[in-house]
């Protein structure tokens, strides 16, 4: 995966979000009968859920384990326990546990979605494309799921479509700094440093914006935009330890 500074790509652990769906939430809180066998299932999930959320997850391993024990078989449940499996590290368990998911339910988009996200810490950029798009044909307005996919289609060297899809994104969530941030480091790559330095502001202050502006500028080896964006960074927040580290490096190359 690229590894952009400030990057916020979600999937939580590793660039991109994770899950890449919206938890649902009752309009009313209203208390469970839990002498009913489905209503106790899904307070049992819930809890699940909150641990996941909550990145508790060793707990989260542990529960998902006592709820297949007792017999319990979910859709909900392989999802869960596949974010905390990933989120332990163990990423192998949480593919096969997914690709097991998606294959029963098909039209699954937070399985797909996930999957896509750890396939993608796993290298795997091309399934990681492939799962993600599905996700994103079945729950098309998702915003998570149309900036993950922008940032895996960055990876790939396709900056205009990861520009459309951040876009696209931003259309349903305008308060995302972290799509901005993604879309100014596309719209830089496709060297529309304008367009980008506008995305960076939108997604924080602005010696921030200029730092990255001048990271962006620094990858694509333009080292005199980088230099002119990181003094603008200084300019604007002298202390910014960020800007004044790369301004040096960059000055003083010899420097250890």
């Amino acid at each position: 995966m690229l590894s952009l500074p400030r990057i916020l790509l979600v999937l939580v652990a590793g660039g991109l979000a994770s899950p890449a769906f919206a938890r649902s939430q009752p309009a009313v809180e209203i208390s469970p009968d839990l002498s009913q066998p489905e209503a106790r299932t899904q307070a049992q999930l819930d809890i699940l859920e909150g641990l996941v959320d909550g990145d508790m997850v060793t707990d989260a391993l542990n529960v998902a384990a006592e709820l297949r024990a007792s017999g319990l078989k979910s859709p909900r449940l392989d999802l869960l326990q596949a974010e905390a499996m990933h989120a332990q590290g163990m990423s192998s368990q949480a593919r096969d546990l997914l690709t097991d998911l998606v294959k029963k339910t098909p039209r699954n988009a937070a399985a797909w979605s996930e999957l896509g996200v750890v396939l993608s810490d796993m290298g795997e950029i091309d399934g990681a494309v492939a799962a993600l798009d599905r996700a994103r044909r079945l729950a098309p307005d998702d915003p998570k799921i149309l900036n993950n996919l922008g940032y895996l289609e960055m990876a790939k060297g396709r900056n205009t479509r990861a520009v459309e899809l951040y876009e696209q994104a931003l259309k349903q969530d305008p308060s995302s700094a972290r799509t901005r941030n993604n879309l100014g480091f596309a719209l830089a790559r496709l060297e529309r440093d304008t367009e980008a330095l506008a995305a960076f502001r939108a997604a924080g202050p602005e010696a921030d914006a200029r730092y990255d502006l001048g990271v962006a500028c620094e990858l694509r080896g333009d080292t005199t935009s980088a230099l002119t964006n990181y003094q603008a960074a200084l300019s604007a927040s002298p202390q910014h330890a960020p800007a004044s580290a790369a301004l040096a490096r960059l000055l003083h190359p010899e420097s250890p």
